[in-house]
């Protein structure tokens, strides 16, 4: 090869050789990139459903996404239906809210018994309240379903505010489960007492780690949004289901011991937070419920007597919001399985524990509502006398069930006519 083989007129066909598989590489990218693209939008299109519908909250510490679907799986025992589970724009369960107009707009506080993501929209407390409503009085009554998994009354006390100002309802429930809603004011660490025994805001707040694994399952990204493990766990269980039969249920022992295993989480979390924490800390997983044990079978203990007076404050702080937006408000007690109940799964050994009143926990609720002028009805009398037994879920599910909830209903709206609730301005 000479010197003139590699002069610069030789340079624009080498270069003309390297340009198409430049190109090339870069057609490939764009392609990939619009293909992920289009199958993300796909995959958001034709899979709605999430694992989670809920979001880390600052102030809520969680609350649900706008908009969001999931599906809820009954156990065999309750029935095994699937539900699915939509909130509307503003995060409420249920179809949009109508524009206010004419109707008298009733909004229902609680935790997963509101929600309900075990029935079927139509059976939920607040639908079938609404219907009553609508029947007995004969007024257009549009009931707002404000419950959320996992929230007391602390979180419920965080919201009323801006809700009363921005939904102008004509009546405030707000449901107090007398199961786990004491505890819920000391895992979620949002307020404590201070030495002269007043209600306080605490340091409180997700732990990096719980606010991480929230966001994962609330804002999945490509295939993740598909669930695909989650669909071939459940691809599995019916498979199983056929060549073994249907699954196991939670043991006796389990039951047997879930009231001590209740007693023992009341006693370390009422340590971690009162007598290690005074400053506050990181709150506990917000679906992390357990029964009130220790105010059930141990009333006269330090955890026992500093939730029954932190319950109180915050109630006093719901009527007190209330009040000053005008906006009347009716509590109802519902009353744990455990102790309405007379053949539940989990009971109570009274000999081992003497001082056990299965009337307390509600009953406790009771006397702080009549102490402040809180208009009130306690469903655990009722409850009893309609055989509680058949009022919840069974094999460890603590909710009530469509039948608990229409005697709910049925027992608000009587209460709210004979208060005349609605009738006031």
């Amino acid at each position: 090869m000479s010197i003139a083989d590699t002069s610069p007129d030789t340079e624009p066909a080498v270069r003309t050789r390297r340009h198409p598989r430049l190109g090339n590489w870069l057609l490939l990218g764009a392609s990939i990139t619009l293909s992920l693209a289009l199958a993300e939008l796909l995959v958001r299109l034709f899979s709605p459903t999430l694992a989670s519908a809920y979001r880390p909250d600052d102030v809520l510490l969680m609350s649900p996404i706008p908009g969001a679907k999931k599906v809820y799986n009954r156990l065999p025992v309750n029935g095994g239906q699937h539900i699915v589970v939509e909130f509307n724009s503003d995060g409420f369960r249920g179809e949009p809210l109508r524009p206010l107009l004419h109707q008298k707009r009733v909004m229902v506080y609680g935790d997963s018994n509101v929600e309900a993501d075990f029935s079927e929209l139509a059976a939920t407390f607040p639908k079938q309240l609404e219907s009553r409503l609508k029947r007995d009085l004969g007024l257009d009554v549009e009931t707002v379903n404000a419950g959320v998994i996992g929230y007391g009354p602390d979180q419920i006390s965080l919201r009323l505010p801006g809700e009363l100002a921005k939904f102008k309802p004509a009546l405030v429930v707000v449901v107090i489960f007398a199961d786990n809603d004491f505890g819920d004011l000391i895992r979620h660490r949002i307020y404590r007492l201070n030495p002269q025994g007043e209600l306080t805001w605490s340091r409180y707040g997700l732990s990096p780690a719980l606010r991480k694994q929230m966001q994962a399952l609330a804002y999945p990204s490509g295939l993740r949004r598909l669930q695909l493990r989650r669909y071939a766990a459940a691809a599995w269980g019916v498979l199983r289901e056929k060549v073994l039969g249907p699954p196991m249920m939670p043991d006796e022992e389990y039951f047997i011991h879930y009231v001590d295993i209740s007693l023992a989480q009341s006693f370390e979390t009422f340590q971690e937070y009162v007598i290690d924490s005074p400053d506050g800390g990181y709150s506990a997983d917000p679906l992390d419920d357990y029964y009130d044990a220790d105010i059930a079978l141990k009333p006269d203990s330090p955890s026992a007597r500093y939730k029954v007076a932190l319950m109180e404050k915050v109630l006093v702080k719901l009527r007190d919001t209330a009040a000053q937006a005008k906006t009347p408000m009716l509590l109802t007690i519902l009353p744990s399985p455990v102790d309405a109940c007379d053949h539940y799964d989990m009971q109570v050994d009274a000999r081992r524990y003497p001082q056990y009143d299965r009337s307390r926990l509600s009953g406790l609720v009771e006397d702080m509502a009549a102490r402040n002028s809180i208009p009130y009805l306690n469903l655990w009398y009722a409850f009893r006398e309609s055989n509680a037994d058949h009022l919840y879920f069974r094999s460890g599910d603590t909710h009530w069930n469509d039948a608990g909830q229409a005697e709910a209903a049925r027992l608000v709206a009587e209460m709210i006519e004979r208060l005349q609730l609605l009738q006031k301005p």
